[in-house]
């Protein structure tokens, strides 16, 4: 999911009345200030949201900034608990054949927020709805292991040949195409949950609005403010609405994160999605109670335009490549715990052994500008003729963005390329690189799911997220290979190979990994720390009395 799972736009402050919406709050007085501070009840829970969601189509949603909204309207077959493991949502139980190509479903007995039974059918809408290419989904992809999932997407079948079938009102059948011991994990993505299909097919695209919107999950959407707040409300019909602890969350976009953290300090936010890497020695001195940071499955990375000169010369990719120097990004710019990254797919994917890395990994950085200065001198280009190109980055907020964009340009200089850093908000951002419409990008992956593939399918031929439009004939195939493969350690194996393609292509530029950067106060409970970073408002309650005495 774009790390890109996406990002960065600028906050817009919530103002008082969004609060008192709230049906209520406390006025406390802070010591050492002279303003009054409002305090939420109890069944308030204020969330900083990473950026400005561009939809709530679970259909057409691609980024974090919807999966975690969307995650809490809508539940899939499976969903996640707690600590983001995958466990039964509206599947009750399953059985899967002997070849693994055939799983069944059994669905538990559910309501839509409207009172409308939820059905089998209702997946078999949604799913064929994501891999219609009227839809232009950017994760249809994610359904092409379903049998013709591929051929559909491609113009080549029509959706009634997809292999899932409505068995019965709560029995769904999929027929795949290949072996999926990942499925489950897939499953739990905001892409492959149901839609009400009543309401779609009544209210078209505007079904996704407030007042349209039906859900199956622990909340509902009670209206949506652009560039302010999204506010969802329990829901009452969800199956599990008695052990739901929160009436209401407010999510604010809060892609500008030192106004953010201002917010934070003053209880405005219980919880932040992103912290600002210039105050991180301020908040592990005056509030280290408020981060926990732990590895997560995210590969920062610089895009190339594969199909924009002279970025399709492999020579000049690896000039890029090698005048990175990642140690200096993250020892010296981010200065969080992120780890320097020579390959795409992180440290700590499940069933997968890795180890692959570039082979310019042992050099020192100057023997690595040497190297890419004579590659840049061998593709035409010199201290005279330099490359001159653009950088698109996804915040106009000052920040680590900015930070680290000119730390590059400087890095790149030294090869004979100079950068023109282009910021842009998300709603610049997203569709130019969806549609290719840039030079060099920042980009990024954070897992879907535990699985290398998540990270690797990113570069198939014509998939949807394939933002350089990297293309390699070799590399589809062996990618093909690991998901024929049926043995989990040899599709390991088989899936490092497609690894070493990308590596030596120089597809992309991964530079880091990523740790958690959340900022939660020690009153709210039930948010633990997890590698997909993904954080149910479900699971979540607060400590009314631990919120008063904090800001008393």
């Amino acid at each position: 999911m774009a790390s890109g799972k996406a990002w960065n736009r600028r906050l817009a402050l919530a103002g008082g009345a969004a609060l008192a919406a709230t049906g209520g709050y406390f006025w406390l007085r802070q010591p050492s200030q002279s303003v009054h501070h409002k305090i939420t009840d109890a069944g308030t829970f204020l969330r900083g949201n990473v950026a400005e969601p561009e939809t709530l189509d679970p259909t057409q949603s691609s980024g974090t900034q919807e999966n975690e909204i969307i995650g809490d309207l809508m539940v899939g077959l499976m969903t996640h608990d707690v600590a983001c493991k995958a466990v039964p949502g509206m599947a009750t139980h399953w059985e899967t054949s002997q070849d693994g190509l055939t799983w069944t479903f059994h669905l538990r007995e559910a309501l839509w927020s409207d009172g409308v039974p939820v059905t089998a059918e209702d997946f078999v809408f949604s799913w064929r709805r994501l891999v219609d290419p009227a839809s232009a989904s950017s994760y249809a992809y994610f359904l092409h292991l379903v049998k013709n999932g591929a051929a559909i997407s491609a113009g080549k079948m029509p959706v009634t040949a997809m292999g899932v079938t409505a068995v019965d009102a709560r029995t769904l059948r999929m027929q795949l195409e290949h072996p999926a011991p990942y499925l489950l994990q897939l499953l739990t993505h905001t892409t492959t949950y149901p839609l009400p299909r009543h309401v779609v097919t009544a209210k078209g695209k505007d079904w996704a609005r407030p007042g349209n919107y039906v859900s199956n999950g622990a909340f509902v959407l009670k209206e949506w403010i652009p560039n302010d707040h999204v506010l969802v409300e329990k829901n009452p019909r969800f199956y599990d609405a008695a052990n739901v602890a929160l009436d209401r969350v407010y999510f604010y976009p809060t892609s500008d994160y030192a106004a953010a953290l201002r917010r934070f300090r003053v209880g405005e936010l219980d919880y932040q999605d992103r912290l600002p890497v210039q105050k991180i020695d301020w908040i592990r001195k005056n509030i280290p109670q408020t981060i926990h940071p732990v590895p997560l499955l995210v590969t920062e990375i610089i895009g190339v335009n594969h199909k924009r000169k002279p970025f399709d010369d492999v020579r000049v990719r690896e000039a890029i490549n090698l005048a990175l120097n990642r140690e200096v990004i993250t020892e010296r710019v981010l200065r969080n715990g992120e780890v320097p990254a020579y390959n795409v797919v992180p440290p700590g994917i499940a069933n997968y052994q890795g180890g692959l890395a570039y082979d310019f990994k042992s050099l020192t950085y100057s023997q690595r500008i040497a190297r890419a200065q004579s590659l840049m001198r061998k593709a035409g280009f010199s201290e005279s003729n330099r490359v001159r190109t653009t950088y698109m980055i996804r915040s106009t907020a000052p920040g680590a963005g900015r930070a680290v964009a000119a730390a590059i340009q400087q890095m790149l200089a030294q090869v004979f390329i100079d950068i023109t850093i282009t910021p842009n908000d998300m709603q610049v951002f997203y569709p130019a690189i969806q549609e290719h419409d840039f030079d060099i990008a920042q980009a990024g992956w954070a897992a879907d799911f535990s699985d290398a593939s998540n990270f690797l399918d990113l570069f198939r031929t014509g998939a949807g997220n394939n933002w350089g439009e990297y293309s390699n004939p070799a590399f589809d195939a062996a990618l093909d290979a690991a998901q024929r493969e049926p043995d989990i350690a040899l599709r390991g194996e088989k899936l490092t190979q497609a690894e070493g393609i990308f590596l030596k292509d120089h597809a992309a530029m991964p530079i880091w990994y990523w740790v958690s950067l959340n900022l939660t106060w020690p009153y709210v409970k039930g948010l633990e720390s997890n590698p997909l970073d993904f954080h149910r408002s479900r699971w979540i309650s607060i400590d009314q009395a631990e919120r008063i005495k904090q800001f008393s």
